[in-house]
């Protein structure tokens, strides 16, 4: 009987910790109302997961201490001890989870809903120091009941005042007036490469050793430096970042999928991490699902190229192809740099291969569509050097890395570099074609650093075992500028991603909204081109409309 006591109050504390977990989802979903049936389908899930797994640990603990103390310990079925012990560690561990939660989605919370989610977590520590100090009190100093009444009392007033932070999340807020802008001639050019996962840890050593003549020419004749970014480091986000000059929270687009728990009925945009949340797609716990590009609430670059009648043409992420069949052309090249390993067969390289040849097939699509259109402002962006950086990182730095076999370092050590120059080369063909009044922009979003050692073990328990870096700390990127106007060898500092919109629109002598978190960064450009062109402002772009001039 004493077992089945046992099971019972493991259950009730699993169940609790399910509650929780229902919270956090709701917590980081933002956009998702609050319901009572929605909450508890949440907790329903989570009960039949991780409820489940915290129950078993409790009653493994509990069968633990008793062994260890060699006593019987008395239970009720529901018993006050047994709970406020559990419920105060369950919390504790809870916390860890919220707070590495929180600072990840950080920019997905604007100010008032970081206030509160703040406040939920003071309630919550109280809570679990209250419940400390009352089995403390029972055990230690007097067994009352009335310690547990008024522990009870207290600990349920704090839970409701946790949800109640919840439901008052803010409303998204849409634009009470609009005003007429009328739309300018722009008589400027603009090129944006983007090169998702160039570092400054691989550019300046490959200058130096002369391998990279064409970046060379930016760092020498342009502006150039790194660019910080924020967690979430997924690419709709930071992407509609850059178009708005705005985090997260105001763009409010945050996921490419949508999420369908097992039991509930509603989406969600986002799950909680590191909790091998995504991982319930295995046992069907999970399942993603394409998303639908939802409304935009704020207008984006393109928008306001659209109403000032800039023309663009744009390719960018999500990729329409997923997979080419190489060209005979695209395949020289690739023997040009990879010629000693052209006969290698291993599943990494096929990596290194894939990336290559779908990158090649992208650039030179692109720009045949730049040559026909002539257009203003032409934006591409390739991803290929992330793919291979995250496999063979290893292998130009094995010794952050460690257990590397020297045959293996000699082989693909120098896979990495051979990417660069490749992009090298796709550079040199972009400023082969510039024209006098164009400015060329080469970034990317985020650099690259290594697996930390408990990342790596967990990724050979996934089956990634060939995985040795990532992104998903935001490290710093690369933003250089080159062109009329542009300052000369100038290392421009702390420019962020949420800075290039602004100072996009000020080079094209475009108002900047005071509704951006962006800044113009005019230490991009020369001391002249900014004296003869001050920045101009409008309070939001959501505010007005422009119009074709009459």
């Amino acid at each position: 009987m004493r077992i089945l006591k046992a099971l019972v109050n493991s259950l009730v504390s699993g169940v609790f910790f399910s509650l929780l977990l229902a919270l956090l989802i709701y917590d980081l979903n933002i956009s998702l109302n609050f319901k009572i049936s929605s909450l508890a389908q949440f907790t329903l899930f989570s009960a039949f997961s991780y409820g489940l797994v915290v129950s078993a640990i409790c009653f493994f603990i509990y069968l633990i201490f008793q062994f260890f103390f060699d006593k019987k310990i008395k239970l009720a079925f529901i018993s006050p001890s047994f709970l406020t012990i559990s419920f105060s560690f369950l919390i504790l561990l809870f916390l860890t989870i919220f707070r590495t939660n929180y600072r990840h989605f950080y920019t997905i919370f604007n100010p008032e809903t970081r206030t509160l989610l703040r406040s939920q977590i003071i309630f919550l520590l109280v809570a679990a120091v209250l419940g400390l100090i009352t089995f403390y009190l029972f055990h230690f100093y007097r067994k009352s009941a009335l310690f547990f009444i008024v522990y009870f009392a207290l600990f349920w007033a704090a839970i409701f005042l946790v949800f109640l932070q919840r439901l008052n999340y803010p409303l998204l807020l849409t634009p009470s007036k609009v005003a007429h802008f009328e739309a300018r001639d722009i008589d400027k050019k603009i090129t944006i490469l983007g090169l998702d996962g160039l570092s400054f840890d691989f550019i300046i050593p490959f200058i130096s050793a002369g391998k990279l003549p064409n970046f060379s020419v930016l760092v020498d004749n342009g502006s150039w430096g790194k660019l910080v970014n924020f967690t979430p480091n997924e690419p709709i986000i930071l992407n509609n970042s850059i178009n708005t000059g705005k985090f997260p929270f105001k763009h409010r687009q945050i996921s490419s999928h949508s999420y369908r728990l097992l039991f509930c009925q509603e989406e969600i945009e986002v799950v909680p991490r590191y909790i091998f949340f995504r991982q319930l797609t295995r046992p069907g716990f999970l399942e993603i699902l394409p998303r639908e590009k939802p409304s935009q609430p704020v207008k984006d670059i393109w928008k306001i190229f659209e109403d000032n009648r800039i023309s663009y043409l744009r390719r960018d992420w999500p990729y329409e192809e997923k997979e080419v069949k190489p060209s005979p052309k695209a395949e020289r090249l690739f023997l040009q740099f990879y010629e000693d390993l052209q006969d290698e067969a291993s599943d990494i390289f096929a990596f290194a291969k894939e990336a290559f040849f779908l990158d090649f097939e992208r650039e030179a699509k692109a720009s045949e569509e730049k040559d026909q259109q002539n257009p203003q402002f032409f934006y591409f962006l390739l991803n290929g050097l992330n793919i291979v950086e995250t496999y063979f990182y290893k292998y130009s730095f094995p010794e952050l890395i460690g257990d590397i076999e020297q045959e293996e370092i000699n082989k693909f050590g120098f896979v990495i570099e051979k990417y660069y120059m490749f992009y090298d080369q796709i550079l040199g063909r972009l400023l082969a074609s510039m024209k006098e009044d164009e400015l060329l922009i080469v970034y990317s979003s985020h650099g690259i650093e290594p697996l930390p050692l408990w990342k790596r073990f967990v990724e050979w328990i996934l089956g990634n075992e060939d995985v040795s870096a990532y992104h998903e700390n935001a490290p710093d990127g690369v933003i250089l500028f080159y062109g009329k106007g542009i300052a000369r060898g100038k290392n421009i500092e702390g420019m962020r991603i949420i800075d290039i919109a602004p100072t996009l629109l000020y080079y094209l002598g475009l108002p900047v909204g005071r509704d951006m978190d962006g800044i113009v960064k005019s230490s991009v450009f020369q001391e002249d081109f900014t004296t003869e062109n001050p920045v101009f402002y409008i309070s939001s772009y959501e505010e007005i409309s422009i119009k074709a001039p009459s």
